[in-house]
């Protein structure tokens, strides 16, 4: 798991609901007020009191039974509505739509956060390899397609501050650690296009990632899709990395950007 960095001065309070909302989020099932003050040493009677905030607004709910509390519809409502509003994930959203279902693809839409990448569109294909990242969630960014491709679209002295700004966790025994190795890949990915990653951050799992411009040539987001090394034959690298220049491409072009 990708743990946010805390924010530097802000608002307790509010902090401490957004963190209940994080965690209730990633929960796969209903949690009790003690539960929660556990996972983030509160005590019971400030986490109960926050939870009656967010539950007097519908952002957590209460199962009547069991008095355990779960994400409420008001959270959802807010993603729903950003996805209608927002105008690179209106776009962007057709093209993942086309990977997952023509193609069996697995398909994802980030953008670049600090020190990481966080995914902003997810779309499962009906292959066989199910490969979730939901959105709102952070990934790294040099063991990643998608995050390679956010890294190559910066001057090389940002993505060099970027690599270096941290240790580099080696999420797997394939994932590249070494900024100077990383610095030449970012490179090429710069000549291809694309970006490609092997076994780097899920073991037997091929991702590949393409940039995607605004009307300024500037890199805003990235699109990525993965798929498992075993794969049927037409999932070769160069068959899906057509694919998926072509598709950012084409969100780029519907963003105003226009390819020289």
């Amino acid at each position: 798991m990708v743990e946010q960095a805390k924010p530097v001065a802000g608002s307790q309070s509010l902090e401490r609901g957004l963190e209940i909302l994080e965690l209730l989020d990633k929960s796969p099932t209903a949690m009790g007020v003690r539960e929660i003050s556990r996972r983030l040493d509160l005590s019971a009677a400030i986490t109960q009191r926050l939870i009656n905030t967010l539950s007097q607004y519908n952002f957590v709910t209460q199962d009547p039974e069991t008095r355990r509390y779960a994400i409420g519809y008001r959270a959802f409502g807010l993603g729903w509505s950003l996805t209608k509003k927002d105008r690179l994930i209106s776009v962007a959203k057709p093209e993942l739509d086309m990977l997952a279902s023509k193609h069996l693809l697995n398909s994802y839409l980030g953008v670049m956060r600090g020190l990481r990448a966080i995914y902003i569109l997810s779309v499962q294909s009906d292959g066989p390899i199910a490969i979730r990242s939901a959105p709102g969630s952070l990934t790294y960014l040099h063991s990643t397609a998608l995050g390679k491709a956010l890294l190559a679209g910066l001057a090389p002295d940002e993505a060099y501050r970027l690599l270096t700004a941290e240790p580099l966790a080696q999420v797997t025994p394939h994932t590249i650690t070494d900024p100077q190795i990383l610095m030449r890949e970012l490179a090429d990915i710069r000549q291809k296009g694309y970006a490609t990653v092997k076994s780097e951050n899920i073991p037997g799992i091929i991702s590949v990632g393409a940039p995607i411009r605004d009307t300024s040539g500037k890199v805003i987001a990235a699109l990525s899709t993965a798929f498992a090394e075993w794969s049927t034959p037409e999932f070769t690298v160069a068959a899906v990395a057509d694919l998926v220049t072509a598709s950012a491409a084409r969100i780029s072009q519907s963003l105003g950007h226009q390819h020289s």
